[in-house]
């Protein structure tokens, strides 16, 4: 009997444990199971073989969730089909809300694809050629040479805000926004990286000056612009710009590994680079319009290569591109205060894929595995830069 008892008490601990999803972990917190609620049973209207898929794309993310590797929502459109929905852990560690399928999230450098489609539809109306100079918009701006495709596709060499402000003087508490960096660039002049155009290096500065050229041309503050041709356009009705004064309805707050919530700074006012909130299903909807000619008529300028990155792979206008072996994948990710984003879309097939996290989860980027789980084979861990 005493056997017997230490048979079941044994098999009693082992389920236990794999409950609660011990064994190595990258996070040295432990999940609460309990915060997964939310997820799209498998549509009975699906065909078998896309009910498959679906209960493939729950067992990877609900297994990253129990093993504490990742807290967010996630969106799967196969085929133009929602096949998978979930949200699993926390929208607000404090006070222990937990994510639905409406939480928004900040998207980070996501948010550069709002800005390059707003750029290129101002491009559609007349109002700008991506080869004009940025000088015939900013007349004082020091820097030379330096075209709007350059600033598109991160090849002018301008140096990032984001690292010179730390080196100026700040004799005034003004707040820190668009036209701020501007003026920092024109008064001080900070050493551009290199000669523009003669390489790719990421820099947010960029998209800073981009969003102001959206507001300079359209006469309206980059937010109202984005909300009026690209939210309003896709209806986009879960999307808005984070403000630092304002709480979004549902905003997922973002925390780090010992469950402390992850404040903001100065950079936080401004955009272009980031800013941009939304969910996993308004993305979906922002990708199918804007890969269908609803948002602007010709996609494929920006997504084309137009410098190669670091590591292989290659940016347009805006987009980066994967050439994935032949079957490209269009995307960008983003990392900005405690959130991690991703967005990818297959042109062969219109999958595109939805991650969004309000913790630093490295497996918000691991999408390579996503796809090969939808194409049947083994999953295999990407290699794609943070955003």
């Amino acid at each position: 009997m005493r056997l017997i008892f230490l048979a079941i008490l044994g098999v009693c601990l082992f389920a236990l444990a794999s409950y609660i999803g011990v064994g190595k972990s990258e996070n040295p917190i432990k999940p609460v199971v309990t915060a997964h609620v939310e997820k799209i049973v498998s549509p009975p209207t699906l065909s078998k073989k896309l009910q498959k898929k679906h209960f493939i794309l729950d067992s990877i993310f609900s297994s990253d969730f129990k093993r504490g590797l990742f807290n967010g929502c996630v969106a799967v459109s196969y085929h133009d089909t929602l096949i998978y929905q979930s949200a699993l852990g926390f929208e607000n560690i404090k006070c222990k809300k937990i994510l639905c399928n409406e939480s928004v999230f900040q998207l980070a450098s996501v948010s550069k694809m709002f800005t390059a489609v707003s750029i290129l539809k101002l491009a559609e109306q007349g109002k700008l050629a991506i080869t004009d100079n940025i000088k015939k918009y900013f007349p004082d701006f020091p820097y030379q040479n330096i075209t709007i495709k350059n600033l598109l596709s991160h090849t002018s060499g301008l140096p990032n805000y984001l690292f010179f402000y730390y080196h100026l003087p700040r004799a005034d508490s003004v707040t820190f926004s668009n036209q701020r960096v501007l003026d920092l660039l024109t008064n001080h002049k900070p050493d551009a990286y290199f000669k523009s155009g003669r390489r790719f290096q990421y820099n947010n500065t960029n998209y800073v000056l981009l969003a102001l050229l959206v507001e300079k041309l359209s006469g309206q503050t980059f937010q109202a612009f984005v909300q009026k041709n690209i939210f309003d356009v896709c209806g986009m009705t879960n999307s808005a710009f984070f403000s630092i004064s304002d709480t979004l309805k549902n905003q997922a707050m973002a925390f780090d590994y010992r469950k402390r919530p992850v404040g903001t700074d100065e950079f936080d006012y401004v955009v272009g680079d980031k800013g941009v909130c939304s969910t996993p299903n308004d993305m979906l909807l922002f990708g199918k319009n804007l890969f269908e000619g609803k948002i602007i008529s010709n996609i494929n300028e920006a997504i084309k290569p137009h410098a190669r990155t670091t590591y292989g792979r290659y940016y347009g206008l805006g987009f980066r591109i994967n050439p994935n072996g032949g079957d490209t994948i269009i995307f960008h990710n983003g990392w900005w205060h405690g959130y991690r984003s991703a967005f990818q879309y297959r042109k062969s097939d219109k999958t595109t894929l939805v991650i969004l996290s309000n913790r630093l989860d490295r497996s918000v980027y691991q999408t390579a595995r996503i796809f090969d789980a939808l194409d049947n084979k083994k999953d295999t861990t990407p290699e794609n830069e943070d955003d």
